[in-house]
């Protein structure tokens, strides 16, 4: 990725954040209703995804694509200072616990029959790091 190109990102990335950002408080609070309910259920793993993907569809189908962008961008936030509080209090690097998930993730993914893998749509990601839209 050139200069132009990095600063053409940057400026709809800035862009998307200005237009979004009247939709944080309502996000937070979602984020907040959901994981409380999802961690409720930890002690049934299984349905966490399930409950998390019904809140992800009822914001997608309530409140429309923004507020489900808006929500998006809560979660993603809140992930990342948990995943800090997790190396700050374990006396870990944020590395080395991203490592540690990300290893349980692969064994995980390992350990599914061969037909129950979705393979990745090819040529899904840009050799940037961007995602194509559907």
């Amino acid at each position: 990725m050139n200069k132009k190109q990095r600063r053409q990102i940057l400026a709809e990335v800035y862009a998307e954040r200005e237009r979004l950002l009247p939709l944080r408080g309502q996000a937070s609070r979602t984020t907040i209703e959901m994981v409380r309910s999802s961690a409720g259920n930890v002690g049934e793993p299984e349905m966490v995804p399930y409950l998390n993907l019904a809140y992800l569809l009822g914001v997608k189908r309530g409140l429309g694509e923004d507020a489900l962008m808006a929500f998006a961008l809560s979660l993603a936030n809140w992930a990342v200072a948990a995943v800090a509080e997790v190396a700050r209090s374990s006396g870990r690097t944020v590395e080395q616990v991203v490592d540690m998930y990300e290893t349980a993730i692969m064994a995980a993914g390992e350990a599914l029959e061969e037909e129950e893998k979705v393979p990745l749509k090819e040529g899904f990601q840009h050799e940037d790091g961007f995602w194509d839209e559907d």
